[in-house]
């Protein structure tokens, strides 16, 4: 575990090695494979129900910290905020889509990385890798009873006056190892939003459209009800907007990594409709 007394503002080039072997262990390997995406339960917007490929690629197990955005950017844009808990292991929040890209920028200056690099995961990324293989409305399954071991929400986060969100990997993870997909922080998406863009989505990788006014915004948070917190449900911010209910996490291409997840699900072709 770093210590943030062990680092000053130090960006770029200057962070050392050893915090960016940190980073790389937290990313989890997710197999390819197909997935139906969206929902005929939800809003209009996650409508049609679609088939996607997606290529393996690596995720984070758990949204970027307080912490580590310290480390690299030498701020704490969440200070003084109200409804936020200040502590290494709760999310960085109060962060923009532009400021997530800049973190990610200056990760990859400092892991001078040949290949691929991080980056926001696509919104068809989050919602196969949130689904790990499930074809119901919450990853652990079909009711919302058990949702309180899985995720930070209005029943055991905002109606006990738990007004913030909570550290990081504290739930039930998924069946592929990632935690607080659902609840706890929406999380940034790189896609710019379009309502209708399920309508015409691309199979292979869709990476959203090409413009827009918003950014995808995915999982719910501590303060909403379950209805946010289906794997399907779509969220969306301005690109400058931040608040105490945003972060992210990150995501890298694997495709020059064979070494995917013995534990994760076989490639799933989903043929439940009805989330």
């Amino acid at each position: 575990m770093f210590l943030r007394k062990l680092f000053k503002k130090l960006k770029g080039s200057e962070l050392p090695a050893s915090f960016i072997e940190e980073i790389m262990s937290g990313m989890t390997p997710l197999p390819s494979g197909s997935f139906l995406m969206g929902s005929n339960e939800g809003e209009d917007d996650e409508r049609p129900i679609h088939n996607v490929l997606i290529d393996h690629f690596l995720l984070g197990k758990v949204a970027v910290t307080q912490q580590e955005w310290y480390i690299v950017m030498g701020t704490r844009p969440w200070e003084g905020l109200k409804y936020v808990h200040n502590a290494d292991r709760c999310p960085a929040v109060n962060i923009s889509w532009y400021e997530a890209r800049a973190y990610i920028e200056e990760l990859n200056k400092a892991a001078k990385l040949t290949g691929e690099k991080f980056r926001l995961p696509t919104e068809a990324e989050w919602e196969y890798a949130c689904r790990a293989g499930a074809s119901n409305a919450f990853a652990h399954g079909v009711l919302k009873f058990n949702l309180t071991g899985y995720a930070w929400h209005y029943d055991n986060a905002f109606k006990k006056n738990d007004l913030y969100a909570h550290e990081v990997g504290a739930r039930k993870p998924n069946k592929w190892g990632l935690y607080d997909m659902q609840g706890n922080v929406y999380e940034w998406c790189s896609d710019w939003y379009r309502r209708n863009y399920y309508a015409k989505s691309p199979i292979d990788n869709p990476p959203g459209s090409l413009y827009g006014g918003y950014k995808v915004v995915r999982g719910g948070d501590w303060a909403h009800t379950d209805y946010f917190l289906r794997i399907a449900c779509r969220g969306h911010h301005s690109p400058h907007h931040k608040d105490a209910y945003v972060g992210f996490r990150l995501a890298m291409a694997a495709h020059h990594h064979d070494n995917t997840d013995p534990n994760a699900a076989n490639n799933t072709e989903e043929t439940d409709a009805n989330r």
